[in-house]
């Protein structure tokens, strides 16, 4: 049998396309609310329990925060239920599509005040003016302020420009073509667009789903930062992903160059340059360093240190909605302590982040810099005075390509931020409230935390430094005569399978006949007393038998596609850092209700690190064998292997449309992923208080070895 032959055949294509399109039609409809729902802070809710007239008793900001809560749980339901009978060619066209009527529809949301600056000081630099110079209330500028329909609403008038040239003059060129506040949306939404294609080389470069992108391309933080509220911090996004690119097709020059226009737009950008400067490129640094040194020439014989007067006044004086700064402004009692520690612990972690990320310093990130640039941008967030809810989309693009469950939360809980606009509409104090705080920060913080245990434990692993060339199968099987054939010239679709290993547990039919006939290899497995067919002594019986540079476990009644196994190569020998992970799957089922298993195993696999058997998990094999990993267990071989692995390195997920057998679940229901999510719940309590009991598990869940396993 063909590996692509279920690809277009498969009976739930129809349901899931209806489930991806409803989802996607109300994520339009609700962006197309937020469009029109006017001042974020006339959108607070009045609770009922403390009575309507009083200002305490108001959800500031409610239902615009509400709203924004239901567009992150539909973005993230799109990534798991993206179409996966697409081809790159179209999945480009669709989150392309979709990412622009969402953007369409936010279109109409009230911008912010930010743009009346972008307008003022472009008219200003157009005239001639040195925006440097002359802050908006300056009274030199009184004349050309009447009758100017943005310059009342400039928030901080007192301070002159903070932004870099090369920005400034964008600034211009936009408000000489219009000056007008849609100008400048309408600018940010190309470069948005063009910050998704350039994500969809980056994510094709590393043998990753182009649905990632839907990540960026979807998030309610870039819609409502970009097409809502006009922030021009898309640029710097633009050109930044831009320049890792660039990086990975060595094209130096246009790297540099890429990187130097970033930090010309927003500054913050430089703190991702020393990732992206090696050996092979230091020649062609004098291009980045132009780009950032040559737009501020026309400024230089005019006091050229005003240029940063505002940034430096901002950063020294101002502090909201910081979380690391926060707490230290509260211990030591006053912005400035706490902004100079924040600046001490930043440079030395960023130079330790230097030593460890730089793609040649360690090769667990050889040839990568995004490791780098990630923690660097992180690092910049976590201990800044400021965190803006428009800030977190300069860490976006970095979650597209390494996924990290605390980031993707704060793009959820960082709309706590937008209370502070419903206490000022009505109270008129731009202030935020400390439970506000921690709604916001705790839950962040909670996985940040874990995160980093694991990565420190992952630090320390042995790393496979050998490029992977060829893959190993391990099927485990007992009495699979009907099926075995099948997957296994499936498998053999793929040129870089070296061998298929067959892990029999005493099948009593034809299944060793037909695997040797289909061209696989029979390692014969005997179970000890208690274990009947122990899954888990089957497949780390395969393992050591095999001789791949990865090895992938597949189950007998799953029929691959044809290029996975490729697939799996490419990811692994562009990411040294990763360990392995697994593919996913459909199954061969009309039955709607299989579409909420899918789904329900795609969102445990991305945001809770387990993975079932089913799932094809795959691994490096070497340090596999090294450290011992896989589990002689007869139950829950997959969930244990799959938390093991977390030590070696980071799993990733690929998406896969393998074809799954639904047979276990029209014998058993669809009740039994009830009892599935109970026994794995069960298994996990029972392994943080010690070593479960598999065999005893193993028992109540055959019966007694009344099923067959």
């Amino acid at each position: 049998m063909k590996g692509l032959t279920h690809r277009s055949a498969n009976p739930g294509v129809l349901q899931r396309n209806f489930l991806f399109w409803t989802t996607a039609v109300l994520l339009i409809a609700l962006c197309l609310k937020t469009g029109f729902l006017g001042n974020i802070g006339e959108t607070s809710i009045a609770l009922p329990w403390n009575g309507a007239d009083s200002n305490s008793a108001l959800f500031p900001a409610g239902l615009f925060i509400l709203i924004f809560w239901a567009q992150w749980a539909l973005c993230i339901f799109l990534l798991l239920v993206f179409p996966r009978n697409l081809d790159k060619r179209d999945a480009v066209f669709l989150i392309l599509l979709l990412a622009l009527l969402c953007r369409m529809a936010m279109f109409c949301q009230e911008p912010s005040d930010d743009v009346n600056r972008y307008l003022w000081e472009g008219r200003l630099l157009s005239r001639g003016i040195n925006p440097y110079h002359h802050a908006p209330a300056d009274p030199a500028l009184l004349n050309l302020a009447k009758g100017d329909p943005f310059h009342g609403n400039i928030n901080h008038p007192e301070l002159s420009a903070a932004y870099p040239p090369l920005v400034l003059y964008g600034f211009a060129l936009l408000a000489s073509i219009s000056y007008n506040p849609l100008i400048f949306k309408i600018t940010f939404i190309l470069f948005d667009l063009g910050t998704i294609g350039f994500l969809f080389s980056l994510l094709n470069f590393r043998g990753l789903d182009l649905r990632w992108s839907i990540l960026y391309a979807l998030n309610p933080v870039i819609l409502s930062a970009f097409a809502g509220q006009g922030h021009f911090d898309v640029m710097q996004l633009f050109f930044l992903t831009g320049a890792l690119c660039f990086y990975d097709k060595k094209k130096w020059g246009w790297m540099f160059l890429f990187a130097g226009l970033a930090v010309q737009i927003k500054y913050v950008a430089a703190v991702v340059l020393p990732f992206l400067i090696n050996r092979s490129n230091v020649k062609q640094l004098w291009i980045g360093a132009a780009a950032i040194f040559l737009p501020f020439l026309p400024f230089y014989g005019d006091g050229f240190g005003r240029i940063f007067s505002s940034i430096l006044t901002f950063g020294k004086n101002y502090a909201f909605n910081g979380s690391i700064h926060a707490l230290l402004r509260w211990l030591l009692g006053g912005i400035h302590p706490a902004t100079l520690l924040c600046n001490i612990l930043f440079i030395t972690l960023l130079l330790f982040g230097f030593r460890y990320f730089h793609p040649s310093r360690n090769p667990r990130y050889q040839g990568d810099p995004i490791p780098g640039c990630f923690y660097a941008t992180g690092l910049l967030l976590l201990l800044t005075p400021t965190v803006h809810f428009w800030y977190i989309t300069w860490i976006i693009p970095f979650l597209v390509l390494h996924p990290s469950k605390s980031w993707i939360v704060l793009c959820l809980t960082i709309s706590a931020s937008f209370m502070t606009h419903g206490i000022f509409y009505h109270t008129g104090k731009w202030e935020m409230p400390a439970w506000a705080y921690l709604m916001e920060w705790l839950p962040f913080y909670l996985l940040l935390i874990t995160e980093t245990w694991f990565f420190w434990r992952q630090a320390r692993s042995p790393l496979d430094k050998t490029p992977p060339a060829s893959v190993s199968v391990v099927i485990p099987t007992r009495n699979e005569e009907k099926r075995i054939a099948a997957c296994i010239h499936a498998i053999f679709e793929d040129k870089v399978v070296k061998e298929v290993i067959v892990a029999d547990a005493a099948s009593r039919d034809h299944t060793v006949f037909e695997t040797k006939r289909a061209g696989g290899r029979v390692v014969p497995y005997k179970a000890t007393s208690g274990r009947k067919g122990s899954r888990g002594g089957q497949i780390r019986a395969g393992i050591m038998a095999a001789s791949g540079d990865v090895v992938a476990v597949v189950h007998a009644d799953t029929l691959v596609t044809t290029s996975i196994f490729t697939r799996m190569l490419h990811v692994l020998e562009k990411q040294p850092a990763i360990a392995g992970g697994a593919v996913g799957g459909i199954f061969e089922s009309r039955n709607p209700l299989l579409r909420v298993i899918e789904t329900a195993n795609d969102f445990r696999a991305i945001f809770l690190g387990i993975t079932f058997g089913d799932q094809v998990q795959f691994f490096r094999r070497k340090p596999v064998l090294k450290a011992d990993l896989f589990p002689d267990i007869p139950i829950m071989e997959d969930v244990e292997f799959g938390i093991r692995l977390n030590r070696l390195g980071r799993q990733v997920y690929l998406f896969g449309d393998n074809l799954i057998s639904a047979r276990r679940w029209d014998a058993a229901g669809i009740g039994n992923a009830f009892s599935i999510v109970f026994r794995v719940a069960a298994y996990l309590l029972t392994r943080i208080r010690g070593t479960p009991d598999t065999e005893r598990l193993y028992g109540l869940y055959y019966n007694s070895g009344k099923k067959d396993s």
